[in-house]
């Protein structure tokens, strides 16, 4: 089984208040031993890392977690063997036809996203996709056949594909991803720091396959 979480940072919106990035990135497991291992995570930093209290929340997230925390979680990522694939877009390199369609927006960008994983996936693998539950079920019935009709083009034997759209605080693969991806949404936001912007992603960065930057760069 060839596992998929993905996980985004920033918001979809154009306006004034949205967020300069927009990050979307995804982490690819392809054996049962790693994904279990990467489910563990939250629970080992709990018992390490948190005090008696903090154990008690009923998730821990990279926005409100202490930089203690934030490094456990990552340095323990660092550990397994596992891909990162990012992509990074600056909101104001986006054309206006796509700003005004974010439904198809969205599912270019799962596309580009996952096409190389996919292509490294060995093709007797079954593949498992989870998102978080953010999506209304019609859009999970359009981006569920958007992703099947574009399998097509990359598998000769298409794999058992299977889509689960949960909770991060029920899915702790997902709770991991959410650490990821606030690592790479960190340096992103903070890039006018003269230092230190880059802190949390040095930790995985041999980990980090992909991280693409010039998506909608005006200059292509």
């Amino acid at each position: 089984m060839t596992y998929l979480y993905i996980d985004e940072s920033g918001d979809l919106g154009f306006g004034k208040q949205g967020s300069e990035y927009f990050i979307i990135c995804c982490v690819k497991i392809d054996d049962e031993k790693t994904n279990m291992m990467f489910h563990r995570i939250p629970k080992k930093v709990r018992q390490r890392k948190l005090s008696k209290k903090l154990k008690e929340t009923t998730e821990l997230k990279f926005s409100n977690s202490s930089v203690l925390v934030r490094n456990s979680f990552l340095k323990r990522v660092a550990e397994l063997d596992v891909e990162i694939y990012a992509l990074i877009i600056k909101k104001d390199d986006v054309k206006c036809n796509l700003r005004n369609n974010l439904p198809i927006f969205y599912n270019y960008l799962i596309k580009i996203l996952i096409e190389n994983p996919l292509k490294k996936m060995e093709n007797n693998h079954n593949l498992l996709i989870c998102l978080d539950k953010c999506m209304s079920q019609y859009q999970r019935i359009k981006f569920e056949g958007y992703i099947q009709t574009e399998f097509f083009s990359i598998f000769r034997e298409i794999p058992v594909l299977k889509i689960n759209h949960d909770s991060s605080e029920s899915n702790y693969g997902l709770q991991v991803t959410d650490f990821v991806i606030g690592a790479l949404g960190y340096k992103y936001n903070r890039k006018m720091m003269k230092d230190g912007h880059n802190k949390y992603t040095d930790i995985i960065q041999d980990k980090i396959v992909l991280e693409k930057k010039d998506l909608f760069n005006k200059k292509y």
